[in-house]
């Protein structure tokens, strides 16, 4: 099952929620009502205000009333626990008292955390997501987020201490699985669906434990009590049920993230060796946090201890886990000393791509392997220091992404230097950083970007607003329109507007299961691709062409470089992200058809799938070759 199919499942297994939600409301309330029918007869029975309320019998409108109430209590609920945890992952992250580590890691520790999740982000052609650390001894991690763009790495203590190089990768692993997959958002639904559940039985608990500090306890005081307690029991028979769908839909990924992690590190030395020591050392997996339980299933295990039952229980049992990944294993576990670590390969050759054509390259959306976090890694390595660094601090980074864009033209420079001669220490960091990004390759620079997104969001929004405007004034300094400034800017963009600007995030809008109603985006991208990856009338038509043929659309016309704006491309884009993702599949294959159509591939033609993917949430890997190696056909 490649990336597009197991979003799509994700997609599905999200409505199944939904309606098995509706129909765990729908009985909460029949219940409701049936308790307060009931309440309302034995105030008639105990009050001594008998006649008032006897006007109430079989009066429908207050059970009418209950049910509203009930859908509208438990409405605002899931409401405002959704409000809690809109702003992602770090909201989650910060709630259950992470700290994020910035600027290089305080400690070996940290820093080698960093390493590993910043070489599989740039592997997976995913923005680097910020690493957050809690404070237990345990041993524990977590992914959390609504995408791609606002996803957070957690990682306990504990794990960082015990944890030997391939264990923690394989953890890491095994929560960037999580964030390929489309687990995060089911997780975070569940969390917001369980809130709503949960509260009726909390209403109930509370109603009786303020009941002894009431000074009129004398009439209708029974009645009251049946109240609360019919409450609790109502609301713990849909904990109930709502645990057990969490645990059961939790259990199942967890299985396929544990693989995905093998698939990814080909170590399973690495997840086996954490879940033996975790197995086998006192440290265990539980968290002290407040918020553990309602977050639990979103673990690397089990984050509460275990109930009287294991149909509870969010992750299956370590002992099951480890035997999936090693079916041969002898039963031992270990005790949190360091394995021997993998040896590393000292040359480049071994880390040669065997992907030929970008078309091919679509079904490795999604995807990690070692050859792709070896290249990362070297990729990293490869950079100056300083710019290494300037990647993990927020005011570096913000002068960073303007040194990208200064222009190698003496006229230009100026004016663009000029834009920010009332901030000294930036233009003089411009200036520095520019000077050491010039021999790094085209090749290299969207990676550079995607490294420095967990900085750039350490940004206030007010600073952010004067990044973007910044940025602006540099690309418009040559008053030309250039596709190389816009790919940075939007891919920019497409990872912070949604961490820095509420309004435009997760709003509600139709999916698109077909082309026909976004015929016109589809055409408006596939003119892009065509005019910027091929020179000449007739190439530009053969590629977009051979692109539209994949979507099957006919009577339409190749938009002409001149008539195409960026901002039709920039609509084009925000409305194709709601293609399902099976149909998203099916695009990215017409758009790489497109740019390789005459068997060459250029470094900008990569980059515009890349960040055209990027836009429809479909991180695509990196390509890469070593230096001394033959090149592979085509590209350049």
């Amino acid at each position: 099952m490649n990336f597009f199919e197991q979003q799509d499942q994700a997609r599905h297994k999200t409505w199944l929620l939904i309606l098995l939600f509706a129909a765990a409301v729908a009985c909460i309330i029949g219940l409701t009502v049936l308790l307060m029918a009931a309440t309302v007869w034995g105030f008639e029975v105990w009050s001594a205000s008998g006649d008032l309320i006897r006007k109430g019998r079989n009066n429908w409108s207050v059970l009418s009333k209950t049910a509203f109430a009930v859908i509208a209590v438990v409405s605002c609920v899931i409401f405002f626990k959704r409000l809690q945890i809109s702003q992602g992952g770090h909201a989650v992250a910060e709630l259950l008292g992470g700290s994020p580590i910035e600027h290089a890691g305080e400690s070996v520790d940290e820093q080698r955390l960093l390493n590993i999740v910043e070489e599989m982000a740039i592997a997976a052609g995913l923005p680097v997501p910020p690493v957050y650390v809690l404070n237990e001894t345990t041993i524990n991690a977590f992914a959390a987020g609504f995408s791609e763009s606002d996803a957070v790495i957690g990682v306990t203590r504990g794990a960082l201490e015990r944890l030997s190089r391939d264990q923690l990768q394989g953890v890491v692993a095994h929560e960037f699985s999580h964030i390929l997959h489309g687990d995060m958002r089911i997780n975070l639904n569940l969390i917001t669906i369980l809130a709503g559940i949960l509260f009726i039985s909390q209403s109930g608990k509370f109603v009786l434990y303020a009941m002894p500090r009431s000074r009129n306890r004398n009439q209708g005081a029974l009645p009251v009590m049946a109240l609360s307690v019919g409450l609790i029991i109502i609301g713990s028979i849909g904990t109930f049920f709502g645990t057990i769908i969490k645990a059961a839909v939790s259990r199942q990924r967890e299985f396929l993230a544990d693989a995905s992690a093998v698939q990814y590190t080909r170590n399973p030395e690495g997840i086996s060796g954490a879940l033996k020591v975790i197995a086998g050392s006192k440290a265990g997996t539980s968290l002290g946090s407040p918020r553990a339980e309602e977050c639990s299933h979103m673990f690397f295990g089990d984050a509460i201890y275990l109930r009287m039952f294991d149909i509870f229980s969010t992750h299956p049992a370590l002992d099951k886990r480890i035997r999936r990944i090693q079916p041969g294993w002898d039963g031992k576990y270990l005790t949190g000393k360091p394995l021997k670590e993998s040896p590393k390969s000292e040359t480049t050759k071994t880390y040669q791509r065997k992907i030929d054509n970008l078309t091919e390259s679509i079904n490795s959306t999604g995807a990690l392997d070692p050859v792709m976090v070896a290249v990362a890694g070297i990729l990293m390595q490869s950079l100056p220091a300083p710019i290494n660094e300037s990647t993990q601090d927020a005011g570096s980074a913000y002068a960073l992404m303007l040194a990208l864009r200064l222009d190698v033209d003496a006229k230009v420079h100026q004016r663009q230097i000029a834009f920010i001669a009332n901030l000294p220490p930036l233009q003089n960091k411009v200036i520095r950083l520019a000077q050491l990004i010039k021999d790094i390759p085209d090749s290299e620079i969207l990676p550079l970007i995607e490294m420095s997104i967990p900085a750039l969001k350490r940004l206030s929004l007010q600073q952010y607003k004067q990044l973007k405007q910044h940025l602006t004034q540099f690309i418009m300094a040559d008053l030309e329109s250039d596709y190389r400034e816009w790919l940075h800017f939007r891919l920019l963009s497409h990872y912070l507007d949604q961490h820095f600007i509420p309004e435009r995030k997760r709003r509600f809008r139709r999916s698109y299961h077909a082309f026909g109603p976004i015929k016109r985006e589809c055409n408006n991208v596939l003119s892009l691709l065509a005019n910027e990856s091929h020179s000449g009338t007739e190439a530009i038509d053969l590629a977009y062409t051979a692109g539209m043929k994949i979507l099957k659309l006919t009577g339409m016309q190749r938009v002409s470089a001149s008539e195409l704006s960026l901002t039709n491309v920039n609509q084009a884009l925000e409305k194709l992200e709601y293609m399902v993702p099976l149909l998203k599949e099916q695009f990215l294959s017409a758009c790489a058809t497109c740019i390789e159509a005459n068997q060459s591939v250029t470094v900008m033609g990569w980059d515009l799938l890349r960040v055209v993917a990027a836009c429809l949430g479909c991180p695509m890997p990196i390509i890469n070759r070593p230096v001394d190696a033959d090149p592979i056909r085509g590209f350049e």
